[in-house]
């Protein structure tokens, strides 16, 4: 099971404002009933929310629209349609935009792209989270744990060290060790290396956490 995302950062914060006018609010109830009605034909809610979200950036900040959760939504319409490139570029320009929780939406992609054995498409999302939010411990588990599922144990391994290393340089203050140990362990097994000091270090802090002796 994957380890539940942590979310560290919010969302960029509206500024307060009026209600729409009665104008701006027909057309973005006429939008959500296109939505809708489109249901499984992402052609037409592709459609729709490009169209939703075009109006958001127009009127930005203000507290009438969430563009990041129908960010998701076009995003996994585009995957539906095979759109891969695209439904990166939205969620990457989403997370820029601060329309994100942190690095969550990102993670989510990158995983899904994964699964489906797309794992040149994920890269970039990835390599994205890590450069945004890099004391961000549960992205480097998450990609470990992507990265070991598809056997590629020298990359998960690569994410599962740092994190690691983040982990007992901070304290271990989500605590995450107690998922980076096991799964570091396992990649390595799998190369054949040795464990190194550092898996003791880890097993100690995770003992430390458990207020064990």
């Amino acid at each position: 099971m994957l380890p539940a995302f942590r979310h560290r950062t919010t969302k960029k914060e509206p500024r307060r404002s009026r209600r729409p006018t009665a104008a701006l609010e027909e057309r973005i109830e006429e939008i959500m009933d296109r939505v809708q009605k489109a249901g499984d034909n992402h052609v037409g809610r592709v459609a729709a929310l490009e169209e939703y979200l075009t109006l958001a950036r127009a009127h930005e900040g203000e507290t009438w629209f969430d563009a990041g959760a129908w960010t998701e939504d076009l995003a996994d319409s585009y995957l539906a349609l095979g759109r891969v490139d695209d439904a990166v570029r939205a969620i990457s320009d989403a997370t820029r935009s601060g329309y994100a929780e942190g690095a969550e939406m990102l993670c989510e992609l990158a995983e899904k792209l994964m699964r489906s054995g797309r794992e040149p498409q994920a890269r970039p999302l990835w390599q994205q989270a890590r450069a945004g939010y890099p004391d961000d411990v549960w992205i480097y588990v998450q990609a470990g744990i992507g990265y070991g599922d598809i056997g590629d144990h020298a990359e998960a391994l690569e994410w599962l060290t740092t994190g690691l290393e983040l982990a007992l340089r901070t304290g271990d203050p989500e605590p995450a060790l107690e998922q980076l140990r096991p799964l570091r362990a396992s990649c390595l097994s799998a190369l054949g290396r040795p464990s190194g000091e550092i898996q003791e270090r880890a097993a100690q802090g995770e003992r430390g956490n458990t207020g064990e002796r």
